[in-house]
């Protein structure tokens, strides 16, 4: 009989999972996209379970996360860390045996198409395009990719495996609440904590081999109004789309935007090449503008406005929701 560690003894023993089960969880590998506060929450539960994941995410923790992404602390926030760090040290700290993989990036066609084989595509992101280029990549290369989202208190969950619509872009016409984020209408933890748990244990049931088990239906859920739904989408394909049904993958090109607005919260990411963080920080003092150094980043000022540079070359330029704006502030600090 395969032996499995003793932590996992519980899980092993219900009938669903097994041994067996156990032993393939552990030798499988998971993409988890996004690692706010769904991603935080599903990262957690997988990583317990002994799942190994490749965590990813563009952000650094901030002070409103708190209230809702788990695995960030005040020192976090305080510190500015960025959240695949983070979530890296403390997934560390929970089970140090799980093979995990960090990385701050803004996920494009360019980055994916460099990723090591996965089995499972997680979505926590927070916004279509980076949701619809997943649901591409996952037909593409032919794995399920597990569409989530919550805003207030209320939450989805749809799995969308190859070969079987509809996928993602067939729904987005027909999903509720289209252009709500958590910093235009709010959210509340149980409900980010209720949709993790549903991706998870769909994730538990394909890693394992029971797709019987699979639910194959968009679940809906409003968790205040103690409403839910199980909808048969079966009916809702698009017989012309170009992901799951002609195989064109629109959002697989490699024309990655420049600029991008973040989440409803004044902040405009622009892109642009560096070769390391020291050369930016060393013409800066030299103009008599004060850097804050960490491992990963840049800060400064620049007229009212906080700036933020990552390894990767994406500046987050705070206090401005214009593009053209962030962009002439980069240019002007940058030199370019």
């Amino acid at each position: 009989m395969t032996h499995v560690p003793e932590r996992y003894a519980r899980q092993a023993r219900f009938h669903g999972i097994g041994v067996e089960g156990q032993s393939e969880l552990m030798e499988k590998r998971v993409l988890v996209v996004g690692l706010g506060a769904l991603g935080a929450a599903v990262a957690d539960q997988l990583v317990r379970a002994g799942v190994p994941l490749i965590l990813v995410d563009r952000d650094y923790v901030e002070v409103t996360n708190l209230q809702r992404q788990t695995l960030y602390t005040e020192q976090d926030a305080l510190a500015e860390t960025p959240k695949a760090i983070a979530a890296l040290e403390r997934l560390r700290a929970i089970n140090s045996d799980v093979e995990l993989d960090a990385r701050i990036a803004d996920v494009s066609w360019e980055w994916l198409r460099t990723l090591s084989p996965v089995d499972l595509v997680l979505d926590a992101t927070d916004n279509v395009d980076t949701r619809l280029l997943l649901n591409d990549f996952a037909l593409e290369r032919g794995i399920p990719f597990m569409f989530a989202s919550c805003v207030g208190a209320y939450g989805m969950n749809y799995t969308i495996m190859p070969g079987e619509a509809p996928c993602l872009r067939c729904l987005m016409r027909h999903l509720p609440l289209a252009g709500q984020t958590c910093a235009t209408a709010g959210v509340v933890a149980p409900i980010v904590q209720h949709v993790a748990s549903r991706q998870v244990v769909e994730t538990l049931k394909f890693l394992t081999g029971r797709l019987e088990k699979l639910e194959r239906r968009l679940l809906i859920e409003d968790m205040w109004e103690n409403q839910s739904q199980r909808l048969d989408v079966a009916r809702l394909v698009d017989v012309s789309c170009p992901s799951c049904q002609t195989h064109e993958y629109p959002s697989l090109v490699s024309n990655r935007q420049q600029t991008a607005l973040l989440c409803g919260r004044d902040v405009v990411q622009v892109r642009r090449s560096i070769e390391g963080l020291e050369p930016i920080a060393h013409q800066l003092e030299r103009a008599d503008i004060a850097v804050k150094r960490t491992p990963f980043t840049l800060e400064w000022r620049w007229r009212n406005h906080r700036m933020l540079l990552f390894l990767d070359g994406r500046v987050l330029v705070h206090g401005t929701d214009e593009a053209h704006v962030a962009v002439a502030i980069v240019d002007e600090c940058l030199g370019v």
